[in-house]
């Protein structure tokens, strides 16, 4: 029954683009028309609706919480664990970087704990569902979300940006998707810009794209395009596409090496660090 339910819901709130969750036009339309008190609630209602973002199985004790107690929780937590990754990670990068972007910055909270730290930033995804959320709970004078496309990206100035960086999002898409975003990298970063990007290397846990895409059954398609799925990939996969977007990949670190604990699942991943040549 909640494969059934969890179905319906990806099917009512998916936007036109993959991987677009909560990306339906109804969901910006109800964001954009709800009264300015009714905005923060229903932000944080709509975010709950996608496997990507609020959870309430994480810990037992949302279970017998209030809805509205446990979204708020969840925002919390989201915003914490997003502000030690910036903190533990991409600070040494930030103080240095004026122009930044953010791939795939979801609800914004990796935005939000970013932005004081920089000049200006631009933060996109490709759900304009999540992309009015994070208008709505991180409103930041110097961040602007724009959609991950080219009405998007033509807004960034080529060879503008100093830092591009992204987590919790490489792992999720198809090859087709992360080649474009390395062009697109390695188009609007300045000479001598630098680039981190957090990914999921091969192991024996995670299927490849390729794996996934061979099973061809009605639930497999389905999965395919309207599940989070979770792709490992090679360091010569990454080493390909730097080369071709003109980006030199100059190291390939596990993030446990960096962080203090694992207190979000990106600890048990890896960061590449790229720069434009």
């Amino acid at each position: 029954m909640n494969r059934i339910s969890n179905l319906l819901t990806a099917l009512l709130t998916t936007g036109a683009d993959h991987q677009s969750f909560i990306g339906a036009k109804w969901l910006v339309f109800l964001l954009k028309i709800a009264p300015p008190p009714l905005k923060r609630p229903l932000a944080l209602r709509i975010l709950s609706l996608s496997p990507h973002y609020f959870y309430r199985h994480i810990t037992p004790e949302y279970k017998t919480m209030p809805a509205g107690e446990w979204l708020e929780a969840e925002y919390e937590r989201n915003r914490s664990t997003r502000a030690k990754i910036c903190d533990q990670v991409l600070l040494p990068y930030l103080k240095s970087a004026g122009r930044v972007l953010d791939i795939g910055c979801g609800p914004g909270f990796l935005a939000q704990a970013a932005a004081p730290h920089v000049g200006a930033l631009y933060a996109c995804d490709i759900s304009r569902g999540v992309l009015e959320c994070a208008r709505v709970i991180n409103n930041v004078p110097n961040i602007r979300y724009i959609y991950s496309g080219p009405s998007g990206f033509d807004q960034i100035p080529d060879s503008s940006l100093d830092l591009i960086y992204s987590f919790a999002v490489i792992q999720h898409l198809r090859e087709p998707v992360i080649q474009s975003l390395f062009q697109v990298t390695g188009l609007k970063l300045r000479k001598g810009g630098r680039c981190l990007f957090q990914v999921q290397l091969d192991d024996n846990k995670w299927k490849s794209e390729s794996e996934c895409a061979a099973d061809q059954t009605v639930t497999g398609r389905l999965k395919l395009k309207y599940a989070l799925n979770f792709f490992s990939r090679s360091p010569e996969f990454f080493r390909d596409q730097a080369a071709a977007a003109g980006l030199s990949l100059d190291a390939i670190r596990p993030l446990s090496e960096i962080m203090d604990q694992p207190f979000d699942d990106v600890y048990d991943q890896h960061i590449i660090e790229l720069t434009k040549l």
